[in-house]
């Protein structure tokens, strides 16, 4: 099973990209990586996720988090 993603701000980017985007200021970042980890957890609320597909992704956005506060 593929992980579907209905949120409009993850077709660009996957969160491991994010940190690493050169025409987004650091705000901009930090709320893209945001929208995309309170939308996971959207999508985990109402079951239409595998588990360890969420984990995977919640585990890609906190390392991107992490990268994007340390630049």
């Amino acid at each position: 099973m593929s992980f579907k993603i209905d949120s409009k701000l993850e077709t660009e980017f996957n969160p491991d990209e994010v940190p690493d985007d050169e025409t987004l200021s650091l705000e901009e970042k930090l709320n893209r990586l945001s929208d995309m980890k309170f939308e996971l957890e959207r999508q985990a609320g109402r079951g239409t996720a595998d588990l360890d597909q969420v984990e995977a992704r919640m585990a890609a956005i906190n390392r991107a988090l992490a990268r994007a506060k340390a630049r």
